[in-house]
């Protein structure tokens, strides 16, 4: 556990280069909804990436700019939160709805509402809050995340039935607030084991009194 608390998104980019290389296989027998979906699960593994080991200062950034927090290094995101939000709720998530593709279209929006709701975050929210260009995982987000949420909702979202797509954007919702958000305040420890500072300093820079 305490490797994993540790190198979870070290994990996630190895399990992204062995799916990148898998799609690129196989991925001319896949629908193309299949295809879109483990897609999206492989630019979770990237954009976790960015956010968490290169350049890696997301912990930080998240409760320096977001949460005021007076103390980044534990509080109220900490390693073991990170853990169980990205792996436990992200990759189970995003790994479901692409196993699921067709039969649960609901997943599928639901899970996509989540990449859209952290290109929010990183792309209007931290940047206007924190006042910076940049902040880890806001390239993943245009790059990826965009492009991907775009492709969905226009191809799929027309095909949806309305309990589908109520459905989805209920479930997406209790992600989006309970699973990440949620997670981390019930999770919070100030005595939980602090973040590396190479995961916290850079994001000191823009505290604001």
């Amino acid at each position: 556990m305490r490797f994993m608390e540790r190198h979870w998104f070290d994990v996630g980019g190895v399990l992204g280069v062995i799916l990148a290389i898998w799609l690129v296989i196989a991925g001319s027998t896949m629908t193309t909804l299949t295809l879109l979906l483990w897609l999206s699960l492989l630019s979770l593994f990237a954009h976790q990436v960015e956010e968490w080991r290169w350049p890696g200062w997301f912990p930080g950034m998240l409760n320096v700019v977001l949460f005021r927090s007076k103390d980044p290094w534990r509080s109220p995101l900490n390693v073991r939160s990170g853990l169980a939000v990205n792996v436990a709720v992200g990759w189970v998530g995003y790994l479901l709805a692409a196993l699921l593709a067709e039969r649960a279209l609901w997943l599928a929006l639901a899970t996509i509402m989540m990449s859209m709701g952290n290109c929010v975050l990183h792309l209007i929210v931290l940047p206007i809050r924190g006042r910076m260009p940049y902040n880890p995982g806001m390239a993943t987000s245009l790059l990826f995340f965009v492009p991907i949420s775009i492709w969905f909702l226009l191809e799929y979202l027309p095909t949806m039935s309305a309990l589908d797509i109520i459905i989805g954007v209920i479930v997406g919702l209790v992600l989006d607030v309970g699973g990440v958000v949620g997670l981390i305040r019930v999770m919070e420890d100030p005595k939980a084991p602090p973040f590396e500072a190479r995961q916290v300093e850079p994001a000191l820079r823009y505290v604001r009194d």
